[in-house]
């Protein structure tokens, strides 16, 4: 049985979630000066990797660690990644700190993007590691997915309430889940985060750190934002 990804396990992003729909008002600035837009992963802390020590044996776990990033640019899925980690251990770091959604003004006729959705998920391996790159070759060709990417471009471009938009995130999460082999039936850690015009997280310049943690495990993500007045290269 593969693992299920579950919104009421996870944190989520309760203000935007609760959004009636995702519009512009004229009293609402708009994200039309923006010049660039980072979102970056900046820590994932496992601080109990749940497999217990044992003499000689180290405790040490295999971990697998899975990004979606999604928007309303013509490509919705912006990000689609698993890594794999081997020997991982209590109160270890994992070594990425990286871009998972990036976004750059070239043209002033370019869309800007006035929702970002980003998922994370930290899962426990029960056996080796797969070859990742093997399992997103699966899921992309699995009819689910596309059937599944074919609803998100319509969904994220339309009035739907952003609540929806999650768990469109949290079924194609679950479609990887279906290859992933041997893993613990609960993530040790999920996190949605979503960034929208509407909600005013495109309005504040600079960058925004967010973090979440529970007794397994603890993420960073840090949102940065430029207007045309402070344009410089990432």
């Amino acid at each position: 049985m593969s693992i299920k990804f579950i919104k009421e396990d996870s944190f989520y992003d309760i203000y935007s979630l609760k959004l009636k729909k995702v519009m512009r008002s004229g009293d609402i600035p708009t994200s039309d000066e923006l010049t660039g837009i980072e979102l970056r992963l900046s820590k994932v802390l496992i601080k109990d990797n749940g497999t217990i020590k044992i003499p000689p044996f180290p405790g040490l776990a295999q971990m697998y660690l899975l990004i979606i990033v999604i928007s309303d640019l013509e490509n919705p899925i912006q990000n689609l990644d698993l890594k794999g980690f081997a020997k991982v251990d209590d109160g270890e770091e994992l070594p990425v700190d990286r871009t998972i959604f990036y976004w750059k003004k070239d043209d002033q006729k370019q869309k800007n993007p006035s929702q970002i959705h980003a998922f994370v998920s930290i899962v426990k391996s029960k056996e080796s590691l797969r070859e990742v790159g093997e399992i997103l070759k699966q899921v992309k060709g699995d009819k689910d997915y596309s059937d599944l990417i074919t609803n998100i471009k319509s969904l994220i471009i339309s009035t739907t309430p952003v609540g929806q938009i999650a768990d469109t995130l949290f079924n194609l999460s679950s479609i990887v889940g279906k290859y992933l082999g041997k893993v613990k039936d609960k993530p040790l850690l999920t996190w949605v985060q979503s960034y929208t015009d509407i909600n005013g997280d495109l309005d504040t310049l600079g960058k925004i750190v967010k973090e979440r943690e529970n007794d397994k495990a603890a993420l960073t993500m840090t949102f940065i934002i430029r207007d045309k007045e402070r344009r410089k290269s990432f």
